[in-house]
Formats: structure tokens, C-alpha cells, sequence
């Protein structure tokens, strides 16, 4: 019975055992009879593409120029006095003629009566001196005398009858030969007194007519530093800083060091100078265009990139010489400037259309790709995959750049979303989105509507 039982026992565990290893290897073969599935393919992704375009592009010299005011004037005080009167803002746009600044003019006001005084002086000289009547007095002299010594010569021929006819005394004859003589020589100075008045009314004339006119240059002299205690500005601009504050003296060695006083400085900002240099090669074609107003543009840097300046110039002047150290020439533009957005001394870029380049291929500037085996664009073909054309690329234009060689117009070429793709990899395409700033700074967007590729 023990052995039964132990029969039993041996026979319930055996079974269990054998279930469980049958179990066991039907857990282990089950997984490895069923077949792993493929994993999905990632989505194609969606890049921006522009068509390639042919069109005719001008052919542009890009130099660096520099702004400058066309007119600038310092003002500077002439006369040296207290300033007492500020008759602008800082910074403000002031009009030729318009009163900027005084000078005290009660010391100039009392220099110019004292020289009217003097010149009234002067003239009252001058008319004493045109109404001397001393020539009058020894012409008068001269013509009394000369009756005497006419007298005196009567007398003499009288007297000498009278001794030749025993009829007079030789003692008479004497005297009257003795006055005529006196009489003649009384004569003579007084010609000589008056040939004197003659010539000391000439000089009296001359000296008096000369005091006259340094006195009218000292009234015109004392009016002219009168005039410059009052400034006004001499061109239309703008104005900067007030140098010297209200109250402080002013004028010729006010500071020493025998200078004039600074005291403001007006700008002329519309139109605007700009001095560039250009490369000698292009003398001869700048010099033929500029003669018909060469049109030029310029941008300058912004906060967040290139302002264009919405305001085309004109190139108005070449220098007669190349530097021979740079082979550079100095050209001159002139540039609307309303509301006086550039200002003299900003650094800005220059183009200028010296030529055409017909039938050009061009793509958005984005598009081209400097890679280490060089240059090249990134393509949609037919099949809807990426492609990688190599090319040579040009010179740049309103956000477009050339391609002269490895590409034709009409080619889907990729703008957005170069980061996701690689060659052969299917894409879906959307029209690109493309960015450019305008003449504030703003960005434009616009987009090109080339044929999508895939779905």
C-alpha cells in the first residue's frame, strides 16, 4: 500500500514535470515562430523651391563709400563780447537767415556813434577847408601890389624926364627907382604867397577829404562789428551741438591763443554727399556713363542687417588722378536725403550699373551653397528626388545670384529647408518664402510659385 501510494506520487510528479517542460518549450519556440515586422519610412519632407529664371541683369560695381555734407559751416563768433542770446535747438533744422545767436551790442552800439561822431567831425572839416578864402586874400594882394609897382614905375620914367631936361633933382630919381624895385619885389612874394594858399588848399582839401573817408571806414567798420554780435545761419541744414552756453565770453582770444570761438556747426543733409573710390578698370566705362548721370544706390548697415536707401542719386564728379598705391580713383554721388535719415560720416555700400548681362540664369542667393568640393545648388528632378547640380556662380543682385554655368532656367531649385535633405531623397515641394528688407529696415516677404513636385 506504501508502495502504491509511493507509485502514485512518483507518477503525479513525473507528469507535472513533463506538462511543465512542454509548456516551458512551447513559451520558448512560440515567439520564434512569428515574423518581425518592416519598420514605417519617415514622411518625405517639404522643402521651399523657386524656379530658376532667365532674365537680363545688370552688371554692378558694389565700392564703399562714405557720406559727407555737400555744404558744412562753422559758426564762429568775429567779435568778442558776452553771449547773450541762444535763438536755436540742438540738433534742429534751422533756414539760411534764420537769427541764431547774439552777442552784447551795447559796447559795439556805442563804438559805432563815436565814429559817426567823428566822421560828422570830418566832414564839417572838409567844408571849412573847401570854403578857405585865403586864395582870395593873396590873389587880391598880388593884384594891389602890382598897381603900386605900376605906380612906382610911372613915377620912376617921370622923374628920370625930368633929369634929362635939368628939370629935376637926382635925389627923386633915386627914390622912385628905389620904389620900384621895392614894389617889384613886394610882388613877386606875394605871387609866391599866393601860388603857397593854392597849394595849401589842395592839401587842406586832400587832408580833409581823407579824414572823411577814415572816418566813414570807421562808421563802416564799427556797423560790420555791430552786425556780427547778431549770427544767422548762412545755409539751410541742420544744426548741432551749442558749443558755448549762454553767458560766457566769446569772440577773437576769448580762449587764447589769439582764435576764434566755436560755436556751432550747420550741416547741409538733403541732398547728401557720398565720396567713394572705384577700381582704375572701370575709369573708362564710369567716365562714358557719368556723363549721362550715372544712377547710383547705396545701402548701410541696419540693426538687423542692410537698409537699402529708398532714394536714388546721381555720380556727379571724377578726380583727375588714380592713386598709383591703391589704382583707385575718387568718384563723387550726390543722394536725396528728406527727413535726414543718413548723416555725414556713415559707412554705406554703393551700387552701380556699369553694364548688362544678357539672358542670365539666376536663383535666390540662398540657394547657392559653398560646400568643400565647391559650389552648388540643391535641385528637385523629374522624379520628385533630390539632386545636386554643381555650378559657377556670379555676381549677386537684389537677392538673386547668377549662375553662369551648370544650370539651366526653369530647374525647381531649393531655398527652404536644405538642412533635411540629402541627395536622392524624396521631397514634397511648396513655394518658398522668400525675405528681403525694404528702405526701413522691414522685412518683405514674397513667394515664387514654381510647379510642386509629389503630393
Amino acid at each position: 500500500m506504501q508502495s502504491e501510494a509511493l507509485g502514485r506520487g512518483v507518477g503525479v510528479g513525473f507528469v507535472g514535470k513533463a506538462w511543465l517542460g512542454v509548456v516551458g518549450v512551447a513559451l520558448a519556440v512560440l515567439p520564434g515562430c512569428q515574423k518581425p515586422a518592416a519598420p514605417a519610412a519617415p514622411p518625405s519632407p517639404t522643402v521651399g523651391v523657386v524656379e530658376s529664371r532667365v532674365m537680363d541683369v545688370p552688371i554692378q560695381v558694389v565700392p564703399n563709400g562714405t557720406t559727407r555734407a555737400l555744404e558744412q559751416v562753422t559758426i564762429r563768433a568775429r567779435v568778442r563780447g558776452f553771449l547773450t542770446e541762444r535763438h536755436f535747438e540742438e540738433g534742429a533744422t534751422v533756414k539760411k537767415g534764420q537769427l541764431l545767436l547774439v552777442i552784447d551790442e551795447e559796447p559795439y552800439r556805442v563804438a559805432l556813434e563815436s565814429a559817426r561822431s567823428r566822421q560828422a567831425e570830418a566832414q564839417a572839416a572838409l567844408r571849412k577847408a573847401r570854403e578857405s578864402k585865403a586864395r582870395e586874400v593873396s590873389a587880391a594882394q598880388v593884384q594891389l601890389d602890382q598897381a603900386q609897382l605900376g605906380l612906382a614905375r610911372i613915377t620912376e620914367r617921370r622923374n628920370a624926364a625930368l633929369v634929362a631936361r635939368n628939370a629935376g633933382s637926382i635925389e627923386d630919381l633915386d627914390r622912385s627907382e628905389a620904389d620900384r624895385r621895392r614894389w617889384e619885389s613886394q610882388v613877386e612874394a606875394d605871387r609866391a604867397n599866393l601860388a603857397q594858399a593854392n597849394a595849401d588848399y589842395a592839401v587842406g582839401i586832400a587832408a580833409a577829404e581823407a579824414q572823411v573817408s577814415a572816418a566813414k571806414s570807421a562808421v563802416r567798420d564799427a556797423e560790420l562789428n555791430l552786425g556780427y554780435c547778431r549770427m544767422v545761419a548762412p545755409i539751410d541744414g541742420r544744426i548741432g551741438e551749442a558749443r558755448v552756453k549762454v553767458g560766457n565770453l566769446v569772440g577773437p582770444d576769448a580762449g587764447g591763443g589769439g582764435a576764434f570761438t566755436d560755436l556751432a556747426t550747420i550741416q547741409q543733409l538733403d541732398p547728401m554727399g557720398v565720396d567713394l573710390r572705384l577700381s582704375s578698370r572701370d575709369l573708362d566705362r564710369t567716365t562714358e556713363l557719368i556723363q549721362g548721370g550715372l544712377e547710383v544706390r547705396l545701402s548701410r548697415p541696419g540693426r538687423t542687417g542692410s537698409i537699402e536707401h529708398p532714394h536714388p542719386g546721381r555720380c556727379y564728379f571724377i578726380d583727375n588722378n588714380v592713386d598709383e598705391t591703391t589704382s583707385t580713383f575718387l568718384a563723387k554721388a550726390r543722394i536725396p536725403n528728406p527727413g535726414g535719415k543718413l548723416l555725414p560720416g556713415e559707412y554705406v555700400k554703393v551700387r552701380m550699373t556699369v553694364d548688362q548681362l544678357k539672358g542670365a540664369v539666376v536663383v535666390p542667393a540662398p540657394a547657392v551653397v559653398e560646400s568643400d568640393t565647391g559650389t552648388i545648388v540643391h535641385v528637385v528632378d523629374k522624379d520628385g528626388k533630390v539632386a545636386v547640380r554643381r555650378v559657377v556662380a556670379g555676381q549677386s543682385f537684389d537677392g538673386l545670384r547668377v549662375i553662369a554655368k551648370g544650370l539651366d532656367g526653369g530647374a525647381s531649385v531649393i531655398v527652404d529647408g536644405l538642412q533635411l535633405i540629402r541627395p536622392g531623397l524624396p521631397v514634397k515641394t511648396e513655394p518658398a518664402v522668400l525675405t528681403r528688407r525694404d528702405s526701413e529696415g522691414t522685412k518683405v516677404t514674397s513667394s515664387d510659385q514654381p510647379a510642386p513636385h509629389g503630393s
